[in-house]
């Protein structure tokens, strides 16, 4: 919770000129634990201001309407990872985006302590797939 509570005053700190990143979870988790964890990952992202949330219990289905998201954080029921889907390499970012994409992952596997590793589509195919699929139907897009 300590390292959570600096990567917050981080962000706060470098990121308070850049504006919101629009943050979509989809929690997936079956237990009040990872779901909690969560949610303190949540609660201390938000409140730095670099970041805007919403959640859904689960993977979308239908398209979306409203305005994209810059970044859809998965969290299946049962997996050792938690699939983080951006629609741009990272390479193709302002830097100040990328850090604030830096801090949003390193937040989340904190909260997991370890347990659930944080994966994006420059690591894995799966949330490469999963970012073309949710772009598609609506859910992210815009810098």
């Amino acid at each position: 919770m300590r390292r959570l509570l600096v990567v917050a005053a981080v962000l706060s700190l470098g990121l308070s000129c850049f504006g919101q990143i629009r943050v979509l979870v989809v929690d997936e988790s079956k237990t009040l634990e990872e779901s909690l964890r969560l949610l303190a990952a949540v609660r201390v992202l938000k409140a730095t201001g670099a970041f805007s949330f919403q959640a859904l219990p689960s993977f979308p289905t239908q398209p979306w309407n409203g305005e994209p998201f810059q970044v859809v954080v998965y969290v299946p029921a049962q997996s050792p990872y938690i699939w983080f889907c951006s629609p741009w390499p990272e390479s193709a970012l302002p830097e100040s985006f990328r850090m604030a994409l830096a801090h949003l992952r390193t937040a989340f596997s904190q909260a997991f302590l370890g347990q659930r590793e944080v994966r994006g589509p420059g690591e894995d195919f799966y949330p490469l797939f999963l970012s073309f699929l949710l772009a598609s139907r609506g859910y992210m897009g815009g810098k």
